[in-house]
């Protein structure tokens, strides 16, 4: 950043980066689309079908590109109301996507377009549904013509109607063709080339004006304009054009989150960098040449988790399999990286490079299922991974053949070196070896056991040899939050924050219970980077320099923070709050007189960086508008694809005010009051409809509602933001409200846990000195328990009563011998409480719910933050 250049140089860079962008974007990332049109082709005819609260029309298609932009439909006449209501629903016409299209103001008779933005199965079979929504209009029929396959019957009121179909138009979004995307290319090429050489005369007329600047500066000049551009446009979209919502509160509360996010952006790209002798971060104090290995090794253990976070997320298992596979790649390579060159580059190593990769070739393609098995791409590549795993595993063994051996000879001749012999197991270490023994020995038929233990075994032998192992908690910390920025990254892209069914935001999770699992972690390392960078501080300096010196780990903290309590979450919120008060307290037990300004910092931090994470994640998604939901996600069919940025089913300060006040605080706050049809409801005055369910003017009643069985109270009349309890919350309220049927009523604690404290019983009555083979206990009214809803209960049901026990004290000792490295290392290593906090959020979060699993996120940060540990000192010497 510091290097000098002369002006010339940075603006021919300059627009080479932003043409080389610009080409990126083309290919590979094809960014850039066009709308393909199809038609039936056929003729439209003067038959219309009426369509009302009563009358439904579904027209049968066949996809055929996977991405629906939108359907034109011919609309002859909307006699009364002013919506039309068009869902898309799958051959077994469960509803994916639902959309009210407003007609005021469009010429009728004529096409209507429909947009949907849906992600699609190519040829699969899917329907379009014409609803009415308190409206009554007319689309036209049209003839059917040779060569129309793609389009099937249509059906009204479930009544085929013969030889006419829909008269519709079918949108689906491409990207732009080759050959539109090598001109585009060869243009940008071409106007590169024309300003590299008007930059190059300008500079060689103007000699005078090439000053040196820095690369820095030259950064910062581009880079400024375009932060104060993004969020300006952000900011006007906002306000005055209120293309996110209509409502002051809303309005206000995204118009501070962007000031606040712009001005982070800002800072970070203007800011003077303060330098600290200690090594306060996981990234100062790291030489030049380490950090290239270092951020490889990072990269490596983010993959591990992110894959990890999708085996929680994995519903089969042919999925967890492949999750599974490539978690351990990840490991592999993260360990191959603790090599040292001569240790990568052999002769040993090359040759089983070659012979393994020749065989494994043969061997997968020996063993390849053909395309007319059942699900044989996914078997396909787990084999794939397999062979992998093998390959890499065999460098790792070669490697500890080669240690054992060269360890054998130095003993023989008396080499060890000084250093070496005062390097030793810690009395924490020999509990953790003893307890993965045990768990591979009473692993009753689970080999995920004996796969953790194997390889971390095998993590811990190669830190005890490796020269930069007292380095290891820097790499784990920014190990933790490359994930972190990976999966933040995926949820502003991918992830919609939705008010509704229950509105408790997953972030990469189809459940926020592993949610909460993962921000516990999260959130303990952030705490530990914020921490340490205070504490780290002289007693005297002022607020404002704590937070110039501390903004990155103000914002990683702050930004965890609030997403924990986007889950809405007591487990959350209990879990993170339990793991930063323990960092909190046993770092001013060493660091006296620092409380108070550590908890200041971190509410500050959660109160700026609460504005500014919920207005990027109920904005961005929407912009993008490629949604990735999971088979249980409970997001509604109004904010699936890509919805109006303003669809009111997009959570909103009101909704998530009332939501929190309900779930976390007890307390019944307000009614949320906002329709999707937003024109059909009085939102000035009390709410009630303009109009009733045929169109008619709202009298004030609903007799005519009443006569076929249908109350404006209870039933969902087509918007699920409305006055009045919905369908959609009714059934929320159904599953979450009403408590199992073996949860003992008697029993408060039992009723608020849903029913944990019968499972733990149910639980604790199986166990046995040898576990069991097979998950899942009896519960009183005969149900199975899958798993126990506790880790300590179900490792003793899986192994045995005696690997129980040992699980405890691997726990309660690790929480003890971490606060001893964090007492005996923090003035050399100021992040050594990492390992503590990591355990006590996997301790306090095994209480309710089951974490100890070799493809679980939070196992997965546990065994690698509690390495340090298992040494009596991971210090160079």
């Amino acid at each position: 950043m510091r290097k000098v250049i002369d002006k010339k140089t940075a603006c021919m860079a300059v627009v080479m980066l932003i043409a080389l962008i610009c080409i990126l974007s083309i290919w590979p990332i094809r960014m850039w689309t066009s709308v393909l049109e199809t038609s039936p082709g056929g003729d439209i005819l003067s038959e219309r079908e009426e369509i009302n609260f009563e009358s439904t029309l579904m027209q049968q298609f066949v996809s055929q590109y996977d991405r629906l932009n939108s359907i034109d439909v011919y609309i002859d006449e909307v006699e009364k109301g002013r919506y039309v209501s068009a869902t898309i629903t799958d051959e077994f016409y469960s509803n994916l996507v639902k959309v009210y299209v407003d007609t005021e103001g469009l010429e009728l008779p004529g096409y209507v377009n429909i947009p949907f933005e849906y992600n699609m199965e190519v040829g699969k079979n899917y329907y379009l549904k014409l609803e009415g929504c308190r409206s009554k209009y007319y689309p036209s029929l049209e003839s059917v013509p040779d060569g129309s396959g793609y389009v099937g019957s249509v059906y009204v009121n479930g009544q085929e109607r013969p030889g006419r179909h829909l008269a519709a138009r079918y949108n689906y979004r491409l990207p732009i063709s080759k050959l539109a995307s090598v001109k585009l290319m060869a243009m940008i090429i071409m106007i590169t080339a024309l300003l590299e050489a008007l930059i190059y005369l300008y500079f060689r007329l103007r000699p005078g004006r090439n000053n040196l600047v820095t690369v820095k500066q030259a950064i910062k000049t581009i880079v400024n304009p375009l932060i104060i551009l993004v969020f300006g446009v952000l900011m006007i979209m906002v306000f005055p054009l209120k293309i996110f919502d209509l409502r002051v509160a809303d309005i206000i509360f995204y118009e501070i989150g962007l000031i606040i996010t712009a001005g982070m952006a800002l800072y970070a790209v203007n800011h003077k960098v303060i330098k600290h002798e200690e090594g306060v971060s996981f990234w100062e104090n790291i030489s030049r040449n380490n950090k290239l290995v270092y951020i490889p090794m990072m990269f490596s253990m983010a993959m591990a988790i992110w894959y990890a976070c999708t085996y929680m997320n994995d519903l089969y298992d042919i999925y967890h399999t492949m999750s599974e596979r490539r978690m351990v790649i990840w490991l592999l390579i993260m360990i191959i990286l603790t090599f040292s060159y001569k240790e990568v580059v052999n002769l040993y190593n090359l040759v089983w490079a070659i012979g393994s990769t020749i065989f494994g070739i043969h061997y997968y393609y020996s063993h390849l299922l053909p395309d007319t098995e059942k699900e044989y791409d996914l078997h396909n590549a787990i084999l794939k991974y397999g062979i992998m795993i093998v390959i890499l595993g065999g460098v790792i063994v070669l490697n500890l053949i080669r240690l054992v051996v060269n360890a054998v000879k130095a003993k023989r001749y008396n080499e060890h070196s000084s250093s070496d012999k005062r390097l030793r197991l810690s009395p924490y270490g020999f509990v953790v070896i003893v307890f993965l023994a045990a768990i591979v020995i009473m692993r009753n038929t689970r080999w995920w056991g004996v796969a953790l233990a194997v390889i971390f075994t095998v993590l811990y032998i190669r830190l005890f040899v490796w020269k930069n192992r007292a380095d290891w908690i820097k790499i784990v910390s920014g190990g933790l939050m490359t994930n972190f920025a990976i999966s933040l990254i995926f949820s502003l892209l991918h992830r919609y924050f939705t008010g509704y069914v229950s509105g408790r935001f997953g972030f990469l999770f189809h459940t926020v219970t592993v949610t909460a699992e993962y921000f516990t972690f999260m959130g303990a390392v952030a705490a530990v980077l914020l921490t340490a960078k205070i504490v780290a501080l002289p007693n005297g300096i002022g607020v404002k320099k704590v937070f110039f010196s501390a903004w990155k780990e103000i914002i990683l903290f702050g930004w965890i923070s609030a997403y924990a309590i986007f889950t809405v979450s007591r487990t959350a919120i209990l879990a993170l709050g339990v793991c930063t008060l323990a960092v909190l307290i046993v770092t001013s037990v060493y660091h006296k007189k620092q409380f108070i300004r550590m908890v200041a910092v971190m509410v500050a931090a959660f109160l700026i960086c609460f504005p500014a994470a919920f207005t990027l994640q109920r904005i961005v998604p929407a912009m993008t508008a490629d949604p990735v939901f999971y088979v249980i996600d409970d997001a509604d069919e109004f904010v699936r694809g890509g919805a109006s940025w303003g669809n009111s089913n997009f959570m909103c300060i009101e909704r998530f005010v009332n939501l929190f006040s309900d779930k976390i605080l007890g307390m019944d706050v307000s009614d949320y009051d906002y329709p999707n049809d937003y024109y059909n409801y009085d939102m000035n005055g009390n709410g009630d409809p303009y109009l009733d369910y045929y169109g008619n003017p709202y009298e004030g009643s609903d007799e005519q509602q009443q006569k076929y069985g249908y109350n404006i109270i209870e039933s969902d009349d087509n918007m699920l933001a409305s006055t009045h309890l919905t369908g959609a919350e009714l059934a929320v309220l159904a599953l979450t409200e009403q408590p199992n049927e073996y949860v003992d009523s008697s029993n408060i604690i039992d009723v608020l846990s849903n029913g944990r404290i019968t499972i733990f019983r149910s639980y604790v009555q199986e166990l046995n000195m040898t576990g069991h083979d097979q998950m899942g206990a009896p519960l009183p009214n005969g149900e199975i328990a899958v798993h126990a809803h506790n880790t300590y209960i179900q490792v003793a049901y899986d192994h045995g009563i005696i690997v129980g026990i040992l699980f405890v004290i691997f726990i309660v000792f690790g929480m003890i011998w971490g606060v001893h490295y964090y007492r005996t290392d923090h003035a050399k290593e100021p992040l050594a409480l990492l390992p503590f906090a990591v355990i006590v959020g996997f301790a306090f979060a095994g209480i309710s719910e089951w974490v100890f699993m070799f493809s679980n996120p939070m196992t997965q940060a546990l065994m690698l933050s509690i390495a340090p540990l298992m040494f009596r000192s991971l210090q160079k010497k």
